[in-house]
């Protein structure tokens, strides 16, 4: 079979068009997953908040989560599902088993994160002035 000049040219363009990052839906798919974060996120229980009932809270592990509490639920709702900003990402606890989240997921709605009480469930925080203690759950890494 004999192909010309013009011919091969032609195939080896169009091979390369194909093949070219981000055209595929497999890359585009990869560069629009959310980042993971670069932190843990800690999850746990806000004592007699505002409305005199206990809320679900997330921090960044490892920080003080005093005053920097982010307030999810009432702590009778699940925590999961609920949207909240740590360090400029979008996340949300996901995955609940009853209301403790095994997993937090990105803004796109991917997994980034896995959860468990790590050896923390039920450690108390204690928070000064007019913040109100918190009761760590565990955190997600």
């Amino acid at each position: 079979m004999y192909f010309t000049k013009n011919t091969i040219l032609t195939f080896a363009l169009a091979t390369l068009a194909v093949a070219a990052p981000g055209s595929s839906p497999m890359a585009t798919e990869l560069e629009a997953r959310a980042p993971i974060p670069n932190f843990k996120v800690g999850w746990g229980q806000e004592l007699q908040n505002h409305d005199q009932a206990n809320h679900w809270v997330v921090w960044v592990e490892g920080e003080s989560a005093c005053p920097a509490a982010i307030e999810l639920a009432r702590l009778v709702d699940s925590p999961c599902g609920q949207s909240f900003n740590l360090k400029g990402q979008q996340l949300s606890l996901a995955d609940c088993s009853g209301n403790e989240p095994r997993s937090v997921h990105g803004s796109d709605g991917s997994r980034v994160l896995s959860c468990a009480s790590n050896g923390k469930n039920g450690r108390k925080i204690t928070c000064h002035g007019s913040q109100h203690d918190i009761v760590q759950h565990g955190y997600c890494q």
